[in-house]
């Protein structure tokens, strides 16, 4: 019963309203517009083949037609000027990366490694993490998942927090990420698999990924790191004696996850 009511918590959580994604970045950028008018600003919305909103730094928000857009230059320097009459193919295809607000992501893991009592060993699982981008270096979040760890049906499910941060590359940030996560994990007895007592346990990871923002306004997210958990289990084998299993699991993990954002 616990279990299945743990299950209902995970698919409320996924079923968390859609969000309206929005662009943010620290960096001034610069839409050159075909008519040779230049503006300049922080770039709120970019839709391909249909519009742009920008926000100047008096405050106020341009939308223009993309038909109207020549060339769009994200993260300049405040004192980097487009030459006179500059035109050219755009340089946005796809909304910029989110760095800032709150987001959910949603990823599915598959893991591998050794546990005390088994060697190696295969493992799968699914998480779903909601939480606040306070800045490019700063991001917090809450997550529920679950966790299967052996092919002796030894599930758990996660409780953590995450910490995330975005890393600068070629001037720009949010395409990389680094994250870091802890908490505790809960088990449930499987009467069908003879597991009469399970117990969970404190679980930490660590991964580094790369973040690619679609047209859709939906981040892909693909990483690898490292899960480590510890639980005990009790089995009933079948002539009567029971089998007390004190586990740690370690294992690399790699994840594949979407991303939303709202403002």
């Amino acid at each position: 019963m616990k279990e299945n009511t743990l299950i209902v918590l995970l698919m409320l959580v996924c079923s968390f309203a859609p969000f309206d994604t929005y662009a943010q970045t620290s960096d001034l950028d610069i839409v050159t517009m075909k008519d040779g008018k230049v503006l300049k600003g922080k770039i709120l919305r970019y839709t391909p083949g249909q519009s742009l909103l920008l926000e100047t730094s008096d405050g106020q928000q341009v939308e223009v037609s993309d038909a109207e857009v020549s060339k769009i230059q994200q993260g300049a320097n405040r004192d980097e000027q487009p030459a006179t009459g500059e035109t050219g193919s755009k340089t946005n295809e796809v909304p910029m990366a989110e760095t800032r607000g709150l987001y959910a992501v949603s990823s599915v893991a598959f893991a591998a490694g050794n546990n005390d009592a088994e060697g190696l060993s295969l493992g799968a699982g699914f998480s779903q993490v909601v939480g606040y981008q306070f800045s490019n270096l700063l991001g917090l979040g809450l997550g529920l998942g679950i966790d299967n760890y052996s092919r002796r049906g030894e599930t758990v499910y996660p409780i953590f927090g995450e910490l995330r941060s975005f890393l600068p590359f070629n001037g720009k940030t949010g395409k990389f990420y680094l994250s870091a996560g802890g908490g505790y994990s809960l088990a449930f007895p499987r009467k069908s698999l003879e597991i009469t007592l399970a117990e969970g346990g404190p679980i930490g990871m660590l991964a580094a990924g790369i973040r690619v923002p679609t047209s859709e306004g939906v981040d892909i997210h693909f990483d690898l790191g490292a899960k480590f958990q510890k639980a005990h289990f009790e089995r009933t084998l079948f002539d009567g004696d029971v089998e007390k299993r004190d586990i740690n699991f370690r294992r690399i993990m790699i994840r594949i996850g979407i991303g939303l954002w709202k403002k």
